[in-house]
């Protein structure tokens, strides 16, 4: 996938590189704990995500780290593996990067108080990084695009709503993949929407209007951004296709 774009998506990892920086979203660092309170038991992934995130500093040479927001889980303030697990997960990662930075996004409630002091933590509009927007997905895009000035973003990532497309087999089974989603915001902004980091986290849908969440819709009528037309890649960078295309 040539994306022309001042960033690399790094093959098979929900991940891309812009310049020395590794950008990735949604985390949700106690979602584990929290489900375990539903009855639903998972080992938590917290070990897992931090190798991800250490082989690919690794393998990209990037010397700064940006979280596109839902570094936790829970929306208001930390709780339970959260108050546990990240102050020395984000210890790990702060020694082996020169700077780290985290966009708060809609579960980060009262993220600072669990967060080391050699990270810093950002506008929750995003940040922008030679012309090009990061931010989290949560917020009015029109909104947060009128306080950034349009004429300064050339692109616009964004995370938050864990993009997956449901496949269907000719024996009638159905498969659901996290994919990147590339679109075009009001015919003119090219925008990426990053899969989540956390494998376990729940997928959207986004190519059946019925499974469809009334967030999504919103965010794609703010923007005017025609999601029929946008173009889905799986984590290969393989284009599947448009998304009106393989509509189920």
């Amino acid at each position: 996938m040539n994306t022309q774009t001042g960033f690399k998506l790094i093959k098979g990892e929900p991940a891309l590189l812009a310049g020395e920086t590794l950008v990735i979203a949604d985390t949700h660092i106690g979602y584990e704990g929290e489900i375990r309170l539903k009855g639903i038991k998972l080992p938590s992934l917290t070990r897992s995500i931090l190798t991800r995130i250490l082989n690919l500093a690794e393998k990209t040479s990037a010397t700064r780290l940006l979280i596109l927001g839902d570094l936790k889980h829970t929306v208001y303030g930390p709780r339970g593996l959260e108050w546990m697990e990240i102050p020395e997960f984000m210890r790990r990662i702060a020694t082996r990067f020169e700077w780290v930075g985290v966009v708060p996004g809609n579960h980060d409630g009262d993220l600072y108080t669990v967060l080391p002091e050699e990270v810093e933590l950002m506008d929750s509009d995003g940040v922008l990084l030679n012309g090009i927007l990061f931010t989290h997905g949560h917020k009015r895009i029109d909104n947060v695009l009128d306080k950034k000035g349009w004429s300064n973003v050339r692109k616009i990532v964004v995370g938050h709503f864990h993009p997956a497309v449901e496949l269907l087999d000719d024996l009638g089974y159905r498969y659901v993949i996290p994919v990147w989603i590339r679109g075009l915001l009001k015919n003119s902004v090219e925008i990426f929407f990053m899969p989540a980091f956390n494998k376990n986290i729940g997928k959207l849908i986004v190519n059946n209007p019925e499974r469809m969440s009334d967030e999504l819709k919103g965010f794609l009528k703010t923007g005017s951004i025609n999601l029929k037309e946008a173009e889905a890649y799986s984590l290969d960078l393989v284009l599947i296709g448009r998304i009106g295309e393989i509509e189920t």
